[in-house]
């Protein structure tokens, strides 16, 4: 038996460009053979749709609540695991980081300005894992392409939303540095899993044993275990 998961996931509470609220996503994913999920939504250096005048616990309490509604709709659907991580961006270029969690962000606010290196080296202290997303994305919001080899733990791959190509270099970048890698489907809209007719998966981690917390995922993504799903 095997465990598939979705790595990067964007939900209509907390993102901005998302148009579908977290609880929606939980049967279509359960239907699609999925595990579980993680939460993924844009950081206060991103997209996200978070007033940035509140005060800053309340940001947090706000930006959590697409995590928090899908784990509650997760409850009660059964046997689906969701966790907890962060899109936070970097003068155009994204990092999906996990092993943070809500007490962690409330008690660190100079997260919202710590530049990248700074943000990989919070990550670290804590175990965490620091992924490069889709870091060879051309768009017109995105001026450039920045890689910072020395202050990431891994690299994804695979993203539904790349051109093939792009995730062609993302996949040699991680070979010449041996980097660990995922794959996700950075899914906004619960129709891109509704409309695939079938074609499933949408994107994601494979893996041959249960994921039981957000530390698992990390040490098994180290460890350079799991399949990519694309």
């Amino acid at each position: 038996m095997t465990y598939k998961y979705e790595t990067h996931l964007h939900t209509s509470e907390a993102s901005a460009c998302a148009t579908t609220k977290a609880a929606d996503y939980i049967e279509a994913y359960k239907a699609a053979g999925y595990s579980g999920i993680f939460v993924t939504d844009h950081f206060f250096g991103g997209n996200t749709c978070v007033d940035r005048e509140l005060p800053w616990e309340k940001r947090i309490e706000l930006y959590c609540k697409g995590y928090e509604n899908a784990l509650e709709a997760a409850k009660k659907a059964g046997d689906f695991s969701v966790f907890f991580g962060i899109e936070q961006t970097f003068d155009g270029d994204d990092y999906l980081l996990y092993g943070l969690d809500k007490n962690w962000l409330i008690k660190h606010p100079e997260i919202e300005f710590m530049n990248h290196k700074e943000t990989f080296d919070a990550v670290n202290a804590l175990g965490g894992l620091m992924i490069q997303a889709h870091p060879f994305r051309l768009r017109n919001y995105i001026k450039a392409i920045h890689l910072h080899p020395r202050e990431v733990h891994g690299i994804e791959i695979y993203n539904a939303g790349n051109r093939i190509e792009e995730n062609q270099q993302a996949e040699l970048y991680a070979k010449i540095y041996d980097f660990p890698v995922t794959s996700g489907s950075d899914i906004h809209n619960v129709d891109f899993i509704l409309n695939r007719e079938g074609k499933l998966p949408v994107g994601g981690m494979e893996f041959t044993k249960k994921l039981n917390s957000i530390e698992d995922y990390i040490q098994a993504i180290k460890n350079k275990e799991g399949k990519i799903l694309n």
